[in-house]
């Protein structure tokens, strides 16, 4: 038994050693310790065995058997924190939230200024859903005030007061291809997917990736900040401003354009200061 004790033993300080690497390498929230204090029996408890010097009553076989619940329980938790388990503390608490129901004949403009990541995309309908990007992170939980009266309606997304342990990287949110847009967001180390949707103008600053798709309604792109974008290849767009294109992209008058065989339907606006790099697709 001492040589699998010996195992055990390493086991369980590499798995401590996997929960921190996790967690700086931004894959684990510090949430997971709030999970282990509601499971105290099972961990703490047992914790407090193992360290305890050998006795009468502290016998190896309690500390091999301590060490083997708590390898199981920690491989168990790891497991459950990338499924979102429902039996944890940390996903007890509600993070998404959606309004399906906006008029589609109405414009709403989507306010976010917040110094956390988002990543956006379309899906099919009206509407939209918020959810948390489940890693570690400075954001609080997301909520929204919704104005019921002007032109455009104003969306405002932010962050609510949250725990530093249980605070995330950003947040998910989705656009229904079916309602009319205006985007006004400053995010960090963002991501955001513009395809299939309806924009009547849009505003983004911070750092992250766009994608530009062939589906994507839109006049005028206003960016400030640093962003890789690519663009899809049926979509004709000219560049105003200072940016790093491919060398196929042709200069013009009215700026860079990606195609000359059609006319433009965006116009990508880059501000001074910022730096933007383009890609075809």
């Amino acid at each position: 038994m001492r040589n699998y004790y010996s195992t055990l033993r390493a086991i369980f300080f590499i798995l401590i050693g996997l929960h921190v690497s996790l967690y700086f390498f931004g894959l684990l929230r510090p949430s997971i310790i709030y999970d282990y204090l509601d499971y105290w029996p099972l961990t703490l408890f047992l914790i407090f065995l193992v360290l305890l010097p050998k006795s009468s009553l502290i016998t190896e076989s309690v500390k091999f058997y301590s060490y083997a619940v708590l390898i199981s329980v920690m491989v168990i938790f790891l497991l459950a924190h990338f499924t979102k388990a429902s039996f944890l503390g940390t996903y007890s608490y509600e993070s998404s939230f959606s309004n399906l129901t906006l008029n589609e004949s109405d414009t709403y403009r989507v306010i976010i200024n917040e110094n956390n990541s988002i990543n956006l995309k379309s899906f099919p309908g009206t509407g939209y859903k918020v959810d948390i990007l489940n890693k570690p992170g400075s954001s609080g939980y997301p909520e929204a005030v919704e104005s019921l009266v002007g032109t455009p309606r104003v969306l405002v997304l932010r962050a609510v007061e949250t725990s530093p342990l249980l605070q995330v990287k950003g947040w998910d949110l989705q656009l229904g291809d079916e309602s009319k847009w205006e985007l006004d967001i400053f995010g960090v180390d963002s991501q955001y997917s513009l395809d299939n949707l309806e924009l009547n103008n849009a505003s983004l600053s911070g750092t992250g990736e766009i994608y530009l798709g062939k589906n994507l309604k839109l006049e005028k792109l206003v960016l400030n900040g640093v962003y890789e974008i690519t663009v899809s290849k049926n979509l004709p767009i000219v560049i105003s401003g200072n940016a790093e294109t491919p060398n196929s992209w042709i200069n013009a008058t009215i700026g860079t354009l990606n195609q000359v065989n059609e006319s433009y339907r965006l116009l990508v606006e880059v501000m001074d200061g910022s730096e933007v790099i383009f890609n075809d697709e």
